[in-house]
């Protein structure tokens, strides 16, 4: 498996594609800035092909962990009776599902639910605790999760949700991307340079970048398990 690509890796790789061996125009806190820029349209470009790809799990019982530099208790999403508003983690981006993990309880399920729909507003006129078997909840403002009704007893929950990437500050911090698309990040911050320096070269790197994220994806979709079907192309005419 190719090792992710640290901050000093990818400023290299970038002075390479600016025929700078040695530092001499572009100083190191450019680039980084280049790079960063890079890797937010890269995770964006990424999501709109394939919105689950930097999917990761969280559970209630993870404990104190540090999310984009700051201290969070995974503590914060289990649920508990009288509570219908909690915080997620600060890097959240999109909840994408919920699990109850507490022993014997595995089968309470999850319905997302916008709270300005009657069904939900009708449910939060209902005393504070239920016994759970569906909890309705939304997720509002940046990561406010919100039940219609608080569960009766203490669960313990595993959420899956797609993480803002940290930007890359340190010489050692690593990219969060497996390769290739380590590579685009390169080409797009290589082009961000080059539309600086007003060169006409950094069309050819945002092409680079492209094609290796459409081909990248190609590839990764051609493994999938579902059966593809190609309409012929006599259909329309003959009803076959």
């Amino acid at each position: 498996m190719a090792l992710r690509k640290t901050l000093g890796d990818l400023r290299l790789s970038v002075r390479d594609n600016l025929d700078e061996a040695v530092p001499a125009m572009w100083m190191e806190s450019q680039l980084t800035r280049y790079l960063n820029r890079a890797i937010a349209r890269v995770w964006n470009e990424t999501r709109k092909l394939r919105d689950d790809f930097f999917l990761i799990a969280r559970t209630s019982l993870d404990g104190t962990v540090t999310i984009l530099g700051e201290s969070y208790d995974c503590a914060g999403f289990r649920l508990v009776a009288g509570t219908r508003e909690y915080t997620l983690p600060q890097d959240l981006t999109e909840l994408k599902t919920l699990e109850c993990i507490t022993s014997g309880q595995e089968g309470v399920g999850f319905r997302a639910l916008d709270l300005a729909k009657p069904e939900f507003r009708s449910l939060r006129t209902l005393p504070d605790a239920q016994p759970p078997s569906e909890l309705v909840f939304d997720v509002v403002g940046e990561r406010q999760l919100v039940l219609a009704v608080s569960p009766t007893i203490t669960l313990d929950l595993r959420i899956w949700y797609v993480p803002i990437l940290a930007p890359l500050v340190d010489e050692g911090d690593t990219l969060q991307m497996p390769h290739p698309l380590d590579l685009v990040v390169i080409d797009y911050a290589t082009a961000f340079a080059m539309k600086q320096d007003r060169d006409p070269s950094a069309a050819a790197f945002e092409a680079s970048g492209r094609s290796i994220l459409t081909e990248f994806f190609g590839a990764s979709r051609r493994q999938g398990q579902d059966n593809e079907y190609v309409e012929s192309f006599m259909a329309d005419l003959t009803g076959w």
